[in-house]
């Protein structure tokens, strides 16, 4: 139960840097009439961690112009051993490949990074690399509120449903068939109501992230069945918790224009970062603070 708490208090300190940059910076007007001529001229303000999440959308204009600038004012040079990595992003965005699309790719190895460092140097375990990266670029696309929100009803449908059917004696793949039927139902409506509360835009939403969300319920269900409930909770609270620290490192823009101008510095950096956490053999945080007063003695 401790581990537990300390895992939510994590999860809730993850999740504030974030959310701090959903707000919406304030206009304060100066003339009635200017103010109204500039709304009926030019679009609403749009939040800076909107733009942010529209680099998982390949078509999104404005980190697509953002991005090809920052390639534009970059000398690249001739062709050399050193930077082999640049010259392949220059080619694969002059045959149409997004440029958010590559910075998605060349990220990812930073948050499986950041996972090995979680897990071995914190003691704060989830559902394997994969899930968490996934579940991190899940966030970045449906914001953290709304994917939070999401997911909690997606997991408690999950949950719900499959206590009503254990009565009807039914096999596993058929449960888990009409459990999924619930889980979309549930998500239709939520996806059609959140506009309307203010959580996501459902236009801006693909089918993809509402997957990832799905399974890592499933993964949830899998192991509740194969090991304890209190150790699922655990491996979920810690997926999130990974997952909202991930979708931070991709969301910031600093680190998005150096693995895009410098794809050689970042993955030289993160084969140096996991050659580091792999050869590590010290204390875990977490286990620390569980044999704390072994250590003492």
């Amino acid at each position: 139960m401790e581990k537990a708490i300390f895992l939510l208090s994590l999860l809730f300190l993850a999740a504030r840097p974030i959310c701090a940059m959903v707000s919406v910076p304030s206009l304060v007007p100066t003339d009635e009439s200017v103010v109204t001529l500039a709304q009926e001229s030019t679009p609403t303000a749009v939040p800076t961690l909107e733009i942010r999440e529209k680099i998982t959308e390949p078509g999104s204009p404005e980190v697509k112009g953002k991005l090809e600038v920052l390639l534009d004012e970059q000398k690249l040079g001739k062709l050399t051993l050193t930077n082999p990595l640049k010259h392949a992003v220059r080619f694969a965005v002059s045959r149409g490949v997004p440029a958010n699309t590559i910075v998605l790719i060349l990220l990812l190895p930073l948050v499986a990074a950041l996972v090995g460092f979680l897990l071995y140097f914190i003691g704060l375990s989830g559902f394997g690399t994969f899930m968490p990266a996934m579940i991190a670029v899940t966030l970045l696309a449906t914001g953290i509120i709304g994917g939070l929100l999401l997911f909690a009803m997606i997991l408690a449908a999950t949950i719900i449903t499959g206590r009503i059917l254990q009565s009807f004696h039914l096999y596993y793949w058929p449960r888990r068939a009409i459990t999924l039927l619930v889980i979309s139902l549930i998500t239709f409506f939520l996806l059609t109501l959140a506009p309307s509360l203010g959580l996501f835009d459902l236009a801006r939403i693909s089918i993809f992230p509402i997957l990832f969300l799905i399974l890592l319920s499933e993964e949830f269900t899998r192991v509740q069945l194969g090991r304890s409930r209190r150790r699922a909770i655990s491996l979920t609270i810690g997926t999130l918790i990974i997952s909202i620290l991930g979708a931070s490192l991709i969301s910031w823009g600093y680190l998005q224009k150096l693995v895009l101008l410098n794809p050689e510095i970042s993955f030289l950096a993160v084969l140096i970062i996991n050659v580091f956490i792999g050869r590590y053999s010290g204390w875990r945080l977490l286990e620390y603070r569980r044999f704390k007063a072994i250590v003492k003695k």
